[in-house]
């Protein structure tokens, strides 16, 4: 385990998640419905927090990348690629289905494709950073 190389790749990995993440905030509605279903979230110590949250995310896939990375099938981006629709699968698809019960399916449709995009995107960049190092 290059425990050093996950964390700094996963910094990375989480800065991209969290520029992702805000575009998506950028679509119409979307922070509208979570500015009414969650009021608190629009405190600035709330939304710092969630950032920093975003970021150990990254720090965290970094770690365990740097566990597993032989076991994950292919080469360079591709290999970052499966690896983050894998995390995607483990950990991704909880908010869009529990969405599912109480927010209109364009939310719960756009977190789902959000989700599978972010964690695609965010495991390339890490494969990519972790080779580099």
């Amino acid at each position: 385990m290059e425990w050093k190389k996950g964390v700094i790749s996963g910094i990375v990995a989480g800065i991209v998640m969290l520029i992702i993440g805000s575009a998506f905030m950028m679509i119409p509605g979307v922070t509208e419905w979570y500015t009414e279903k969650f009021p608190d979230m629009v405190e600035t110590t709330a939304m710092s927090i969630m950032m920093v949250g975003v970021v150990l995310i990254g720090i965290f896939m970094g770690l365990v990348y740097s566990v597993i990375n032989s076991a994950i099938p292919g080469e360079g981006a591709r290999k970052g690629l499966n690896y983050g629709i894998m995390v995607w699968l483990l950990a991704g698809l909880m908010w869009p289905i529990m969405m599912m019960g109480f927010a209109p399916a364009y939310l719960w449709i756009g977190e789902l494709i959000n989700g599978l995009i972010t964690y695609s995107i965010a495991g390339a960049v890490l494969t990519i950073i972790y080779g580099k190092l």
